[in-house]
């Protein structure tokens, strides 16, 4: 059984790995241009890695940024992290059945690495139909290997800034949409999820002028909302996805 168990664990371990290498591509630019500005605006390196270290959220790292630069209070800045990174209430919601038995430590070394990439690994992971026990070292390996290259493109960043200034010019950024679309599409299998995914995407798009993403936020809202009225309606295929 030991054997099993650690056999299970490093199948995990490798496919978070391999799986996360996409996303990795498109957030390293984010996390240069951060360094890079960070450095301009005179921020220290300590202040900057700190800001990585426990903000670790590319959105809000270059919003907040640019708020501290112009001076804004700091109630502000505090408000404006809060709507930016409630929808992270939602991703816990929609989590939960699948970590509820872990430790209270494991949930919270996982909540930490939670981002909106890490998410759409771990539900679609999740939602697989398989016997493995030991898919939260599935998110653990995803989510270290984000952060190390976060952490390490925002060092790098910094130091090196005007060197990787023409990342930019690249178009490695669309890695990143590419891969949540990518990630989110075999996701929307039915009538029900195709409307929520429809609804959700068109008010995003509609609110998109809404500063700090607060539109993002609305759509999100607006898509549970869809598809918990929906469901009577559109059963989802096989029962709930937390049955999966």
């Amino acid at each position: 059984m030991t054997a099993y168990l650690e056999r299970t664990r490093l199948a995990e371990l490798g496919a978070g790995t391999r799986d996360v290498v996409p996303i990795v591509v498109g957030a390293v630019p984010f996390g240069v241009l951060f360094g890079a500005l960070a450095a301009q605006a005179d921020f220290s390196v300590t202040n900057t890695i700190l800001m990585s270290l426990i903000v670790y959220s590319g959105t809000i790292q270059l919003i907040g940024l640019n708020m501290m630069t112009a001076g804004t209070p700091l109630p502000l800045i505090a408000l404006a992290s809060l709507i930016v990174n409630s929808r992270h209430v939602i991703y816990s919601a929609a989590l939960t059945p699948y970590v509820r038995q872990l430790p209270m430590w494991w949930r919270v070394l996982l909540s930490y690495g939670m981002t909106d990439q890490i998410y759409a690994l771990a539900e679609r992971r999740y939602s697989t139909r398989d016997r493995s026990g030991e898919k939260h070292w599935y998110m653990l390996a995803s989510s270290a290997t984000l952060f190390v290259a976060w952490f390490a493109s925002t060092y790098s960043g910094f130091e090196f800034g005007d060197v990787l200034k023409d990342f930019g010019g690249l178009g490695l950024d669309f890695a990143i949409y590419a891969t949540l679309v990518a990630l989110a599409a075999p996701s929307m299998d039915d009538a029900r999820s195709i409307v929520v995914g429809l609804t959700a995407g068109l008010v995003a798009l509609i609110l998109a002028p809404i500063p700090y993403q607060g539109g993002v936020f609305v759509a999100i809202l607006t898509g549970v909302t869809v598809g918990v009225l929906s469901e009577r309606w559109f059963p989802p295929k096989g029962g709930p996805r937390s049955q999966r």
